[in-house]
């Protein structure tokens, strides 16, 4: 039995704890945002429920003798194709739309690897069911997720903080290899010893439950990747916060099939019904809360979701004969999960309405029915769906207030909308749950930045008042200033653009493009000549260096995704990148205002490492206008001098000694939470 074990274990181990790994990899690839993950889960349930139906097939219709056969040539193949895992090219599918380069790029460097530590949970059991008849599978399963639990808990608090990510790849293809020579030992020990005709019995939709097994697990998933994406739209996408929501997702797994009494039908239902508050709350007013607040409240309304889904699943599984059709219906309903929410929640709607739809389709997936149940009951359970639907229609009609457009796509959900402030119009541009920009409508107003970028900001400052160190340029390069802006938001900071200046835009999402070019007029209004360019700003800017330096005087940073920050943009490398970009008296201003983070010391400890000072700029909020914090980096001391940089300048909110620092191959995002 140990053998059992121990490979089920370092299977399960394995299969998770090189998710967040790869996602980790690509988020440089792919503007750094939350919808990284939901696509890499996509995969990794799509191949689950082909390693789910692989077991089926091989376990109903192969004799013991054929599937050790099979699976021991498949398990060489994929111990040849470990190489493409240890030195990945992600570079090669990054012309491929996002979602279709996430999963090419999966696919080929650990398709064949993770399809079988997929099939290896449902394969064993049924063995193991045919070696210990006596013995219950489903304690395989408990142990399965408690490997996996493990797996996900070693990413975040070992492998991470400790290793660069290509010594991470080199213990995983290392353990890969540990566990097909444990599978391999195991295949060819006890598989000779099954009856020929020991077969797994048939997974039929017709089946009492089947369906009922489906929804529950779809239900699950969806409520994992709704939770999962309402937390990194404001904090940064990182493994930490992938982690945690997917470890309490397994531990309900781990309890209702290891415990079965831990599943208090009652008490569950109770804590959920409450948690559907809260996920109201927080859908609505999350920013409200602080961030410990927001990770405690969402766990809550995850553990309890799960713990129902579950727990009903574990209630209703099958005999140990039917187990292989039992996981691969629940790895279907893991793979529809997914799919719904990467590619139907996205066509279908404009906002993140999945997370309030999947509490309901929870709540009513739990109608009272059977015997005994009255009729008060399901009238009860009935006015409680119809009250959370009334709620949600309350809090989404506020006066004063007009949806002018709306749009989602691979990078977030966009908002336009125009706001009424003491009888004067303002249009404003959400991007998850913050405004990142806005407008009046009406002249003289509609000329003046607003918001983060309004004047007496560091990124105003910047633009208006850059001097060269010297006068060592000609009359005609003073004149023709060019500026680089990375992150293009509403285009407010056009409007410090003078005859003459050529303002260079880089913006990653087409749908941010659309948006500020047609329904705010700063870039028309601009007296410069502005420039877009789509992409990624420091892929852009690397294939631009191929052609020379951009030569810009100033170099903005401004590439948030509501309070979200893309790491891939501030670490020393990217910082190495810009000041071959930028003449060597420019000056680079990063944007950190951060309900969340603090980026201070970050960017101090790298303008130490190149040779750079740093200068603190923090504007009060004033009215409707939030407070803003810049970083300037520079050494031209002509600009800094000047009396309107000199009056702005703001004590720091860190002390100097705070040691972080961000390389490509290392950065920790818990290092710089407030």
């Amino acid at each position: 039995m140990a053998l059992f074990a121990l490979t089920i274990f370092l299977s399960a181990a394995l299969l998770f704890l090189i998710q967040p790994m790869l996602a980790k990899q690509l988020l440089p690839y792919l503007g750094g945002g939350a919808a990284v993950w939901t696509a890499c889960m996509l995969f990794f349930q799509a191949m689950l429920l082909a390693g789910y139906a692989y077991a089926h097939a091989v376990c109903r219709f192969l004799s013991p003798l054929a599937q050790r056969r099979l699976h021991s040539l498949l398990l060489l193949l994929a111990l040849l194709s470990l190489p493409l895992l240890y030195q990945p090219d992600v570079s090669a599918f990054s012309t491929q739309p996002p979602l279709l380069a996430v999963l090419l790029f999966l696919l080929f460097t650990t398709g064949l690897p993770y399809f079988l530590l997929s099939a290896t949970g449902p394969l064993l059991q049924h063995w193991f069911a045919g070696c210990y008849s006596t013995a219950s599978p489903y304690r395989l399963y408990a142990l399965s997720n408690i490997g996996s639990l493990g797996g996900l808990l070693a990413y975040p608090f070992l492998l991470e903080p400790g290793l660069l990510l290509s010594e991470q790849r080199l213990y995983w293809v290392s353990g890969f290899v540990v566990f097909a020579a444990c599978c391999l030992g195991l295949m060819w020990r006890h598989l000779a010893v099954l009856a020929p005709s020991y077969r797994a019995g048939a997974a039929r939709l017709r089946q009492p439950g089947a369906i009922r097994w489906l929804l529950l697990s779809a239900s699950g998933v969806v409520l994992l990747l709704a939770v999962t994406q309402q937390l990194t739209q404001n904090v940064p996408p990182i493994p930490f916060l992938w982690v945690v929501p997917l470890c309490l997702y397994l531990l309900s797994y781990i309890l209702v099939f290891n415990k079965p009494h831990w599943y208090q039908r009652g008490l569950w239902c109770y804590l959920f019904c409450l948690s559907m508050v809260f996920g109201l709350l927080l859908f609505y007013m999350g920013r409200q809360f602080d961030l410990i607040s927001q990770l405690l409240l969402y766990l809550l309304v995850l553990f309890s979701g799960c713990m129902l889904c579950h727990g009903e699943l574990a209630r209703l599984k099958p005999e140990p004969r039917g187990l292989t059709g039992y996981y691969l219906l629940l790895a279907a309903g893991g793979a529809l999960g997914s799919l719904a929410v990467n590619l139907l929640a996205p066509l279908w709607f404009t906002q993140q309405w999945e997370f309030l739809l999947v509490l309901l389709a929870i709540y009513l997936l739990l109608w009272p029915v059977g015997p005994g149940t009255r009729r008060w009951q399901q009238a009860l359970w009935l006015s409680g769906a119809v009250l959370f639907t009334l709620s949600v229609l309350a809090l989404e009609w506020q006066p004063g207030r007009q949806n002018v457009y709306a749009e989602r796509n691979f990078y977030g959900s966009l908002s336009v909308r125009d706001i009424s402030l003491n009888g004067t119009m303002q249009r404003r541009l959400i991007d998850g749950t913050t405004s990142h920009g806005a407008q009046y409508l009406a002249a003289p107003l509609s000329l003046e930045a607003q918001s983060y970028y309004r004047t007496g900001t560091g990124a105003a400052l910047a633009l208006e008042y850059f001097l060269p160190a010297a006068l060592t340029r000609s009359t005609q390069q003073l004149q023709q200033r060019k500026f680089g802006l990375v992150g293009l938001g509403a285009g407010a900071l056009a409007v410090y653009g003078k005859p003459g200046d050529t303002m260079v835009f880089y913006e990653l999402n087409p749908a941010v493009i659309k948006v500020a070019s047609e329904h705010f007029s700063y870039l028309s209004d601009s007296a410069a000549t502005v420039d877009i360019v789509q992409g990624d700003a420091r892929l852009m800017l690397q294939a631009q260096l191929e052609s020379g330096s951009q030569q810009f005087d100033v170099l903005v940073l401004d590439a948030f995704s509501s309070d979200s920050i893309p790491q891939h943009l501030l670490t020393l490398e990217a910082m190495q990148l810009y000041w071959q970009h930028l003449h060597s008296d420019g000056v680079l201003a990063v944007h950190v205002s951060n309900n969340y983070l603090d980026l201070t010391g970050l960017l101090r400890n790298q303008a130490a490492s190149l040779g750079l000072q740093a200068y603190f700029i923090a504007t009060p909020a004033q009215g409707t206008d939030p407070a803003a914090h810049w970083v300037l980096l520079t050494n031209n001391q002509r600009f800094i001098q000047q009396p309107q940089v000199q009056q702005a300048l703001s004590r720091w909110l860190t002390p100097a000694h705070v040691a972080v620092n961000w390389t490509d191959q290392h950065s920790n995002l818990l290092q710089v939470l407030k």
